[in-house]
């Protein structure tokens, strides 16, 4: 195996890793947990955005998916057509196209909520008391946009992981 295999792989995999691990921890652990915290959620997901949480993580993906196809280029012979009718290819890219939704739904649609909720719920806290009703019907209009798109985006994720844990052995 050369270097430039060992790399990919690791950075692939790793970076897989941290995503998957994330997005299941976010979706299944942290929304819900900051969903019955009220307007404390606000800190919180400013210290996430302190920590460039919301950088970070997009960046990962990037480089998982980017060392992800530079493996399949390699692996695949130059995208050849005939690695792609075995059915171990076939998952291989089953598997990268659901990571990749993933990622754009992640992108498109559960980020802008998250950041958009984050504002909103700080803004709750010097908000006048007025205007709080209409703040609160936007903010849980944004988690569940944000739960719902998170939920598909993990789904695909645990998908597309698995199917590239499996590939290799399916014939």
């Amino acid at each position: 195996m050369n270097g430039e295999l060992i790399v990919l792989r690791l950075v692939h995999i790793l970076g897989g890793v941290f995503w998957v691990g994330s997005a299941l921890f976010t979706s299944i652990f942290l929304i819900p947990a900051l969903a019955g915290v009220g307007p404390a959620a606000g800190q919180v997901m400013a210290g996430l955005q302190g920590r460039r949480l919301f950088t970070v993580l997009p960046v990962v993906a990037v480089l998982t998916i980017l060392s992800g196809l530079r493996l399949m280029q390699l692996t695949s012979g130059g995208f050849s057509a005939v690695y792609f009718e075995q059915t171990a290819g076939q998952a291989y890219t089953a598997s990268a196209v659901a990571a990749t939704l993933a990622f754009i739904l992640s992108i498109v649609v559960a980020r802008p909520a998250a950041v958009r909720s984050a504002r909103i719920a700080a803004q709750m806290a010097t908000s006048d008391p007025s205007t709080r009703p209409e703040l609160v019907r936007e903010l849980e209009g944004l988690r569940r946009r944000g739960a719902v798109s998170s939920a598909i985006a993990v789904t695909l994720l645990v998908l597309g992981a698995a199917g590239m844990a499996i590939a290799r052995y399916l014939r």
